[in-house]
């Protein structure tokens, strides 16, 4: 019943932010503009698309270190299946993507969740970074004229920026007092959760125990180095995934700062906005930054993010289907995996232990 619910919840948004993108745009509008696509630009989207989950998997690889060494080449299944999993609205890929790199290289569940824990952390202060940049630096590129409530718009995404910043310093600053001094961060952690009850504190301390055992790494100052190359590589490459279509649909503006500001947006919509696949969150994100803020056509903005969020579910839907069957797995084996791995994560809530 909870997944039904999740379900439907995240097909109601997706409807509704289908309807916030195609709203002004007319059926034959929007076939005459995907007969105006070269679609050859379209293979090197694919291309950088399928190299940012390789770029996932080296870095996933030395997270996995400290537990066992494992070939890149076994990382690719676990990876694959578990963001295909993560489509879904619960988003419980990341549980299975643990579980499935556990169960075949002899690694804890805690264990390998904890380093998918520190992974998105990482992601975290990239994104951030961007945030900043987008937010902060090129804030200008926001219409200083709209407001909200009698506020600049500017002003505000200005002072979110800025907040930004200091979330970066934050989260850098936990991860590596975490790794290095444990104890004192969470006594610390204790002193401040005294006022809060029992079960609360005990989850808070699971989950900054989880955490910790991910942060081992950081330690490392060899594999430190390498987790961030990876880390900008990653984004490096998830950003220029819409730089070929671009020129696939022949927009005025192929500046970097769109190109960011396309990025941003679209991290910001399928956040807020948890759908099935992403469908409509991820539409609505490139209509607001290639429309709304760059003046770019509507037809046209729409139609290149249908485009760009079929590249991106196709490589993620072909690249998990192919691991299934490589692995010789069913979709009946693959639900009772999702479900042996949300059962590992309850079992792992601290009333359990």
């Amino acid at each position: 019943m909870k997944k039904a619910r999740q379900l439907l919840i995240g097909v109601a948004i997706a409807v509704g932010a289908l309807y916030y993108t195609l709203r002004n745009v007319s059926m034959d509008e929007l076939v005459a503009s995907f007969k105006d696509i070269d679609l050859i630009y379209v293979l090197p989207a694919i291309g950088l698309t399928l190299l940012s989950y390789v770029t996932r998997a080296y870095r996933w690889q030395i997270l996995l270190r400290p537990f066992k060494q494992i070939p890149v080449k076994d990382i690719y299944a676990p990876l694959m299946i578990g963001f295909m999993g993560n489509i879904l609205p619960a988003r419980a890929g990341e549980f299975l993507r643990a579980y499935l790199v556990g169960k075949k290289h002899g690694i804890t569940f805690a264990g390998a969740l904890s380093t998918i824990i520190v992974e998105r952390l990482f992601d975290l202060i990239i994104l951030l970074m961007l945030f900043v940049w987008v937010f902060v630096v090129k804030v200008d590129m926001f219409d200083p004229q709209l407001t909200f409530s009698g506020i600049s718009v500017q002003a505000m995404l200005a002072g979110f920026g800025k907040l930004c910043v200091l979330l970066v310093v934050g989260l850098l600053s936990f991860m590596f007092l975490l790794a290095y001094k444990e104890k004192w961060v969470k006594s610390c952690i204790g002193w401040f959760a005294k006022p809060l009850p029992d079960k609360w504190r005990e989850k808070i301390f699971f989950m900054v125990g989880e955490f910790a055992l991910g942060c081992k790494i950081i330690r490392d100052p060899a594999a430190l180095a390498k987790i961030i190359f990876f880390s900008v590589l990653t984004w490096f490459f998830l950003t220029a995934i819409n730089y070929p279509l671009y020129f696939a649909f022949d927009l005025q503006d192929k500046s970097l700062e769109s190109l960011l500001l396309l990025t941003v947006m679209v991290c910001v919509l399928i956040t807020i906005l948890p759908t099935p696949a992403f469908l409509g969150s991820f539409n609505a994100g490139v209509l607001i930054a290639l429309h709304e803020i760059r003046g770019e056509a509507e037809v046209t903005a729409v139609s290149f993010g249908m485009v760009a969020w079929a590249v991106g579910f196709i490589v993620l839907i072909g690249g998990g289907l192919f691991f299934v069957f490589k692995d010789h797995m069913s979709m009946r084996s693959l639900i009772k995996a999702e479900e042996e791995a949300e059962a590992e994560l309850e079992h792992l809530e601290p009333e359990n232990k």
